[in-house]
């Protein structure tokens, strides 16, 4: 049960550290990430859900954030826990999330596309995060 814990926690934080600089700038607020943990349900392939977050992220685009956005992560080797898909968000900042968010194009992809994506979404694990500053000092 440790080395499994172990295993996951150190999965997130890989992802997180690997994606970490992949944010804009946004100024003085803290990034945010989201996290869906997650199996596909059998009416959802793989290739539906990265269609439709494909078409989520060109609306995010349009809406003048070409670098957020949503990925797609699937386990490789030997899965630690109950979930083989982790779906991630990229915010810039909590004002351009809430402006994409808004965004008509981002709304009406959201229409189009919520009937494949919400069986996904029911037994999904869902966090958001926001980003820690990680200050250097010679002082330690």
């Amino acid at each position: 049960m440790f080395r499994r814990t172990l295993l996951t926690t150190a999965a997130v934080a890989t992802v997180l550290a690997a994606t970490a600089g992949a944010h804009l700038a946004g100024g003085p607020e803290p990034a945010l990430k989201s996290h869906h943990l997650l199996n596909l349900p059998a009416s959802v392939t793989e290739a539906d859900l990265a269609a439709a977050l494909g078409a989520m992220n060109a609306a995010v685009a349009e809406a003048g954030y070409p670098h957020a956005g949503y990925r797609l992560w699937k386990v490789t080797g030997e899965q630690a826990g109950d979930f083989a898909y982790l779906w991630e968000g990229n915010w810039p900042n909590q004002e351009a999330y809430d402006i994409i968010h808004s965004h008509s194009a981002y709304e009406a992809a959201g229409e189009r596309w919520w009937s494949l994506v919400e069986p996904v979404m029911e037994a999904q694990v869902y966090n958001r995060y926001v980003e820690i500053s990680l200050e250097t000092s010679s002082e330690h």
